[in-house]
C-alpha cells in the first residue's frame, strides 16, 4: 500500500499543533492555578494575623481580669477581719460534717474563721457512713453502748442520732462517739468535754455521689437537732458537685452554699451574730448573694 507523504505531512502537522496547544493551555492553566495558590496564602496569612491579634486582646483582658480578682481577692481577705472581730464573744459552736468528700481542711479553716470571730469551737464530728442496723450484733451492742430500750428499727435509728446530738451539745464525755469512732463511722476531733454547745454547723455537699447519706445521716441529725431547740446552720463549699442545700433549706432556718468564701464565711457570722435567717450563696438555691449587713451588728 502506497502512502500518501502529503498524510505524513498532515499528521505530523496536527501532533506539532496538539502539542503546542498543550503546552500553551498548561502554562495559562498552572499560572491561573499558581495565582489562585498565591490568594489562598495570602488570605491564610490575613486570617493568621487577625487571629493573632484576637489572641493578644484576650490575653490582655484575661490578665486586666486576673488582676482585678487578685485585688479583690486581697480586699477580701483585709476586710474580713475587721467585719468578723469579736462578733461571736461567747458563742460555743460544733460542726458536725455529714459528708467526708471534701478535704478536711476546709472545715478547720472555718474553726479559725469561728475563733477570730471569738467563738469556741468545740469540736467537728465528721460522719463516714451510715449505721447498718441489719447486723445483729452490731444493733445489739449500739443499744447497749448508747442506754437504749428501742427495738424496732424505725424508732431505734432516730434514737441514736437524738443521742448523738445530745452528747454533742452537751459536751460532757464521748465514750459512745469512741465507740463509733472505732466502727468506722464516725472521726472526733475536738474535746467533747467541754461544756454546753449553743450552735450547731452542718457542713455537708460532697465531690462524689456515692458518699451522700443524706436521708440516712443528714435527716436524723436535723431533726435531732431540733429537738434541741438550740441554733443550727446548713453549710457547704461553693465547689461541692453534690448539693445538699435542697435538704438543708427544707430542714434549716439559715443555709450558705459557699462557706470557702469570704462572702459566705462573713454572712455566716452575721447570721449567728444577729440572728436573721435566710437562704444565702451563689448556687440556684439561694435567695441572695449576702444578707444586708449592718456595720454595727
Amino acid at each position: 500500500m502506497i502512502v500518501d507523504i502529503r498524510y505524513h505531512v498532515v499528521s505530523l502537522v496536527a501532533v506539532f499543533l496538539a502539542l503546542g496547544l498543550g503546552i500553551v493551555v498548561g502554562a495559562n492553566l498552572g499560572r491561573n492555578v499558581n495565582l489562585g495558590f498565591e490568594k489562598q496564602i495570602q488570605n491564610l496569612e490575613t486570617t493568621y494575623e487577625k487571629i493573632r491579634e484576637d489572641q493578644r486582646v484576650l490575653q490582655a483582658t484575661i490578665d486586666a481580669k486576673d488582676y482585678e480578682l487578685e485585688v479583690a481577692n486581697q480586699f477580701q481577705k483585709a476586710i474580713v477581719p475587721n467585719l468578723i472581730g469579736n462578733k461571736l464573744l461567747g458563742k460555743r459552736v460544733a460542726i458536725l460534717r455529714t459528708n467526708t468528700s471534701v478535704d478536711f481542711r476546709y472545715p478547720k479553716q472555718l474553726v479559725d474563721l469561728l475563733r477570730q470571730a471569738g467563738a469556741e469551737v468545740t469540736s467537728i464530728t465528721s460522719f463516714s457512713k451510715a449505721m447498718n442496723l441489719s447486723d445483729p450484733q452490731f444493733k445489739n451492742e449500739l443499744i447497749q453502748a448508747f442506754d437504749l430500750h428501742e427495738a424496732d428499727d424505725a424508732k431505734l435509728f432516730p434514737a441514736i442520732y437524738n443521742k448523738i446530738v445530745d452528747i454533742i451539745v452537751k459536751g460532757q464525755g464521748s465514750s459512745q462517739l469512741v465507740y463509733l469512732q472505732n466502727k468506722d463511722m464516725v472521726q472526733l476531733w475536738g474535746d467533747y468535754n467541754r461544756g454546753y454547745a449553743d450552735t450547731l454547723i452542718f457542713w455537708g455537699g460532697g465531690m462524689i455521689f456515692e458518699n451522700n447519706f443524706q436521708k440516712d445521716i443528714d435527716v436524723p441529725l436535723l431533726d435531732a437537732a431540733r429537738n434541741q431547740g438550740i441554733t443550727f446552720i446548713g453549710v457547704e463549699p461553693s465547689f461541692a458537685v453534690d448539693s445538699y442545700m435542697k435538704l438543708y433549706q427544707s430542714k434549716c432556718p439559715n443555709t450558705i452554699d459557699n462557706i470557702d468564701t469570704p462572702p459566705g464565711q462573713v454572712t455566716l457570722v452575721y447570721l449567728l451574730a444577729s440572728g436573721k435567717k435566710g437562704h444565702y450563696g451563689i448556687k440556684d438555691t439561694a435567695r441572695a448573694l449576702i444578707p444586708e449587713i449592718r456595720l454595727n451588728y
